[in-house]
């Protein structure tokens, strides 16, 4: 694999990473300097081309290209990249680049009782319109609108027209553009702001969002709004337009340049991210700051398809995502290539999805943006609301979770409890233990997981692969790595509890010494990667130690250690002031044999 893997799709994704990371900060993750000679240009921003080109093999082949691995130089990443369709400067063409358009600033008045401008911000703007209830409508504005949200709820504002010929809102309306940052106005203060994605004007989507006023006016001068910021504490607004020049209080529309915006910048609230142009992914509506707690509940209100007649939801975009969050347990880039994911997904949805449904992986790999948590770089603008397998395989792009919610999955207990709410939600009747096995996430099935060793060269876990024969056993020779774990820390963990099972109080004697067993609550194994140290642990018998391996017993959150299924309590697990037991390692353990009673049932 070399420089000839690297696809335009793999190199937009690399760009919008190093977008979101900054250029210093994606180069020390994946190892490289600062470029000497090539940079990449794209949108008037420059990228170091060796560490976007590297990333960008990651993303199209599967496996990151180190600063090493450029044998010809830099010469031959600028080939390829150009090659792709990008522009590669070099020193003596980095002055001649054009300068990157700055937005403008847009004071926009809200409007008071009399125009409904309280209700009209809230139900368009921080609500949002239904595309689906103003398609019949939209005419050749509907293919960019849905582009824009695939969320598929739209942030609209609008204005009416004027009959003055050269007034403020005329010249606004003329010369505001795409990219330009509105302020909204009301009561002498700005309370919110966004970013122009779209322009366009239509009376008939005005009449059906807003209505019309006394005149029969209505706001046909519409703006399509992202990245929509409502201020914790609105601003006052006299000092702003007083340096301005704009007089107060806002009565009118009104655009003012660039020069003028960037000197009222410190007086206005920081932006909570950078506004710039959109990337290859449709922008968002709102930024939010996803947390576990709604990236589980989008995962739980998937927007699916239903067929006709069936109230049961497509399986399609929930199996894509467990096998999507199996790539993140084994450390595998968040985003693929439409051809691995179509070879690698297919089969999952033959095998899992609804009878009679239809095998269509290109529903997921596209439709899934509508989640907030899945992101496609490589298609072109003009590829339509829904590409089929033509236009995917035409443009090869790639897609996967974003970077955020990647990043949430990566801790053990949000991707466990992910892994959950996607069974519980979607796969009632499906055998789930199967299921997790075939998507990658067999690890699931025990307390301590699989670790390396696990499964033998022909990918099978070796208790199963093992044939039973007369005579002597066969043999085989295989190479695996072993985790290492601390002797001493298990030896100190059986010594404090003087040897005794914490759930049943046994002490076994094994040839004339003492034996029990250190168990660690979380295991060290895939998925779980716990860690080796003595919060981790309990001292169990060999009974207790099957059965809490098993996920056949839990410890709730009282200390009682119960039955998985059925719940009956076996008693109190038995502490030591000296062996302190994370707290987080149980509730684990606990969402685990959640996962087990689910499974099994």
């Amino acid at each position: 694999m070399g420089l000839g893997d690297i696809t335009r799709a793999g190199v937009l994704a690399a760009v919008a990473e190093c977008q979101r990371l900054g250029r210093e900060t994606f180069r020390r993750r994946y190892g490289f300097g600062r470029a000497l000679a090539y940079t990449l240009v794209t949108d008037g921003e420059s990228y170091d081309s060796k560490a976007i080109a590297g990333v960008a093999h990651m993303y199209s082949a599967g496996a990151l290209l180190s600063a090493d691995d450029f044998s010809g130089g830099a010469r031959t990443v600028a080939h390829r990249l150009r090659a792709l369709g990008f522009t590669v400067e070099d020193g003596s063409t980095a002055a001649d680049r054009p300068q990157r358009v700055e937005p403008q600033i847009l004071l926009q008045p809200r409007g008071g009782a009399r125009l409904r401008g309280a209700q009209n911000f809230a139900k368009s703007v921080r609500q949002g319109i239904r595309i689906a209830d103003i398609q019949d409508i939209l005419g050749d504005q509907a293919a960019t609108l849905n582009f824009l949200y695939p969320d598929g709820i739209a942030r609209l504002w609008g204005a009416t027209p004027t009959a003055q010929a050269d007034n403020e809102k005329v010249r606004a309306l003329r010369d505001r553009r795409v990219g330009d940052d509105v302020y909204f106005y009301t009561a002498n203060r700005f309370f919110a702001r966004a970013r122009i994605l779209h322009l366009f004007t239509s009376s008939p989507v005005a009449r059906k969002v807003w209505g019309a006023g006394e005149d029969n006016a209505t706001w046909e001068h519409i703006m399509a709004l992202g990245d929509v910021e409502e201020f914790p504490t609105p601003v006052l607004a006299a000092p702003i337009l007083r340096r301005m020049k704009v007089p107060a209080p806002l009565r009118s529309l009104t655009l003012r340049p660039s020069e003028t915006y960037r000197s009222v910048l410190q007086l206005l609230p920081r932006k909570r991210q950078p506004v710039g142009p959109s990337s290859a992914t449709a922008p968002s509506a709102i930024p939010h700051q996803l947390t576990t707690e709604s990236l589980l509940q989008q995962l739980g209100s998937l927007r699916t398809h239903r067929q006709p007649g069936s109230k049961t939801p497509s399986r399609h975009q929930p199996l894509a995502l467990l096998w999507a969050i199996s790539r993140i347990s084994a450390d595998m880039p968040r985003l693929t290539p439409w051809a691995l994911f179509r070879t690698e997904v297919s089969p999952l949805l033959a095998e899992f999805g609804l009878s009679g449904s239809q095998v269509t992986p290109e529903y997921p790999f596209w439709h899934l943006r509508g989640s907030g948590l899945w992101e496609v770089h490589g298609m072109e603008r003009d590829a339509g609301t829904a590409p089929g397998t033509g236009a995917l395989d035409t443009h090869q792009p790639v897609a996967g979770l974003t970077h955020t919610s990647a990043e949430l999955l990566r801790d053990p207990l949000t991707r466990l409890q992910a892994v959950i709410k996607l069974c519980n939600t979607y796969f009632d009747g499906v055998d789930q233990r199967e299921l997790l096995n075939r998507v990658g996430l067999a690890g699931y099935a025990t307390a301590d997981g699989l670790v390396d060793g696990d499964k033998d060269a022909d990918g099978q876990q070796g208790a199963a692969a093992t044939e039973r024969a007369t005579g002597p056993a066969a043999r085989r020779t295989r190479t695996s790595s072993q985790l290492v774990r601390d002797a001493a820390i298990a030896t100190r963990v059986k010594e404090l509890h003087g040897q005794a099972c914490q759930v049943c109080e046994t002490r076994l004697q094994y040839r004339r010494r003492p034996y029990s067993e250190a168990a660690h609550i979380r295991g060290l194994g895939s998925p779980h990667d716990g860690p080796d140290e003595q919060p981790n642990m309990l001292c169990l018998c060999p009974n207790h130690h099957v059965l809490f391996d098993g996920l056949e017993i839990y410890v709730d959150v009282d200390g009682v250690v119960r039955q998985t299924h059925g719940g009956d309590s076996l008693g109190h697990l038995r502490r030591h002031p000296d062996h302190w037991i994370d707290e987080e390692y149980l509730q684990y353990h606990r969402t685990l044999c959640e996962l087990n009673r689910l499974t099994m049932s």
